[in-house]
């Protein structure tokens, strides 16, 4: 296990060639941002699920990795720029998204997911999806399916609220200025102060755009959870980047990761693609 407290020197970094392009998916098209000089080594990153989550979430990384690497930022089915289409999400649903992704993008990229969507990549690659590496942003989703009959209530209340005002109701409230912040401030960063008004503006606009619903009540409503196994974890061997000062994941998971044979790297200065974007890039360039 490794343990980074703060970042490296401050660098200059450039961006050569930037570009648009989509990935389909049966009769829908994910939408990605492509950024970095062509013909370096490659990167997918690929954002959490959660109330108004998508690209946005890698803002500050991208910049920095795309000095030196070619870096592509998808939106996933359902968030963001890409098709957000009137589906029942399940958990078979996200992971073939996350498998397309992945395919998509070919066997040489160094695959980067946060949250729950990083325990979807593990699946991908430990049941045969290639990439070259795979690095987990403070990942959920270990032993996490939950008991069968909570799933049956929580489906039960996602099929009421989903086409109803209700459902709308709730994401708004979920995607408010004054939920974002309260979350954002108490659950997600170390540093508090890190959160601007432009983030919490693109969290709204996000999580209420059309369709957008769907996804986040399929995770509100414990649709989406999943149970990553010990196997899969040594038959792919990831790097876990553990943030500290976060609460929405607990802090014992991270020793559950590197029991089942991860690579531990705890970031004790908060969320690291947020708060410490130059330390990340960092060690993603240095191990890719």
């Amino acid at each position: 296990m490794n343990t980074i407290t703060s970042p490296a020197s401050a660098t200059s970094f450039t961006t050569e060639t930037s570009g648009l392009g989509s990935t389909p998916f049966g009769p829908f098209t994910m939408r990605w941002a492509e950024s970095g000089p062509q013909g370096a080594r490659r990167f997918l990153l690929l954002h959490g699920i959660y109330a108004g989550a998508h690209s946005y979430e890698w803002r500050d990384l991208v910049p920095l990795l795309a000095s030196q690497a070619r870096v592509r930022v998808p939106d996933l089915l359902g968030a963001g720029e890409s098709d957000r289409p009137d589906l029942d999400y399940t958990s078979d649903i996200v992971q073939a998204v996350v498998d397309r992704l992945i395919d998509d993008a070919g066997p040489d990229v160094h695959v980067v997911a946060s949250s729950l969507t990083g325990a979807y990549a593990l699946r991908s690659l430990a049941r045969g999806v290639h990439a070259a590496s795979l690095t987990l942003i403070t990942p959920s989703g270990l032993g996490a399916k939950r008991e069968q009959q909570r799933q049956r209530r929580s489906r039960k209340l996602y099929d009421i609220v989903r086409h109803t005002p209700a459902g709308g109701l709730l994401v708004d409230a979920l995607t408010s200025k004054p939920s974002v912040t309260w979350f954002q401030k108490n659950r997600t960063y170390r540093d508090p102060t890190v959160l601007t008004d432009a983030e919490v503006v693109e969290t709204r606009r996000a999580g209420r755009l059309a369709g957008a619903r769907h996804l986040q009540l399929a995770f509100v409503f414990d649709r989406l959870s999943i149970d990553v196994s010990t196997d899969d974890i040594k038959s792919v061997e990831p790097t876990v980047v553990w943030a500290g000062g976060q609460t929405f994941v607990a802090a014992t998971e991270a020793d559950r990761w590197a029991a089942g044979g991860a690579r531990l790297v705890r970031v004790t200065s908060g969320l690291p693609q947020v708060e410490q974007p130059l330390l990340l890039a960092g060690l993603l360039l240095a191990h890719s």
